[in-house]
């Protein structure tokens, strides 16, 4: 059985949301809520635990994960901020990796494929060191949910170098950097239609080591991310769902606007890397 620990989850939307996973999931999850206010769930939908403020929701959630009692951390209805700066005390021991970043599993409509797509969400503009670390945490992820030889595209306008594009120099320094990197293809930089369109590939008689087959596409910086990711959801009918990643569990960052489908599917792809 997996467990979550979910900081601040008494709430109308991660009730919803804990509803749907107890009646989905094929895999026995339990959930232990932590929070402030009144609990609006009964015994059989979760474990109550009753905290005095928000940084003691936190204190108490990330410490319960920290101790092994829990396999995954859920944000429930609390400032991200708040998560984030608890889950990255030393006292905790929780962060594993220098660089954190947020890797999604995009499941596209009507049986088109799926492919992990990184950072969209912590980074701001990666340096070359952290684009590294970057890669190497969606690579990681890769492996866990069974992925075993990832091909990693390395986002840019084009797939030629153009020293005047800050992503194409990026990408073609992480590829040099990471050339003898096993169980892996790293490669940019790629336009996405190379990256994703067979298609695309055989059009423009593309011969690179990625031919429309990218398992993995990684974004040069958080502006082109968030653009792809909000695309790929609102005009593109594409199920999304991510996590950070580089802490010793998985950790589910999830708002009120997020959908409980959005929120299910985040959840999914967590205990697929447990």
């Amino acid at each position: 059985m997996i467990t979550i620990s979910v900081a601040g989850g008494s709430q109308p939307e991660i009730l919803a949301l804990v509803k749907k996973a107890k009646a989905q999931f094929s895999q026995p999850v339990k959930f232990v809520v932590f929070d402030s206010n009144e609990n609006i769930g009964n015994d059989e939908l979760w474990e109550y635990k009753q905290c005095h403020d928000e940084q003691d929701v936190v204190q108490q959630a990330v410490s319960y994960v920290a101790e092994g009692k829990a396999q995954i951390l859920l944000k429930g209805i609390i400032q991200t901020h708040t998560l984030l700066k608890e889950l990255l005390k030393k006292e905790h021991g929780l962060k594993t990796q220098s660089v954190l970043s947020h890797v999604a599993m995009v499941d596209l409509p009507n049986d088109q494929g799926s492919f992990l797509l990184t950072d969209c969400a912590m980074n701001i503009a990666p340096t070359k060191e952290s684009m590294i670390e970057i890669v190497k945490n969606v690579r990681t992820v890769a492996h866990k949910i069974g992925i075993t030889h990832p091909k990693i595209a390395l986002l840019s306008a084009a797939e030629n170098f153009n020293p005047k594009m800050p992503s194409s120099v990026l990408a073609t320094e992480v590829t040099e950097e990471l050339a003898n990197l096993e169980e892996s293809t790293i490669f940019g930089p790629i336009s996405l239609d190379l990256a994703l369109s067979k298609e695309s590939v055989e059009h423009k008689r593309y011969e690179g080591p990625i031919q429309g087959d990218a398992d993995v596409i990684v974004v040069p910086a958080i502006d082109a991310g968030n653009s792809l990711y909000k695309s790929l959801t609102l005009f593109g009918g594409a199920k999304v769902g991510g996590t950070i990643v580089g802490t010793k569990v998985p950790v589910v960052l999830t708002s009120r606007s997020d959908s409980t489908d959005s929120k299910l599917h985040s959840l999914e792809f967590a205990m697929k890397q447990v």
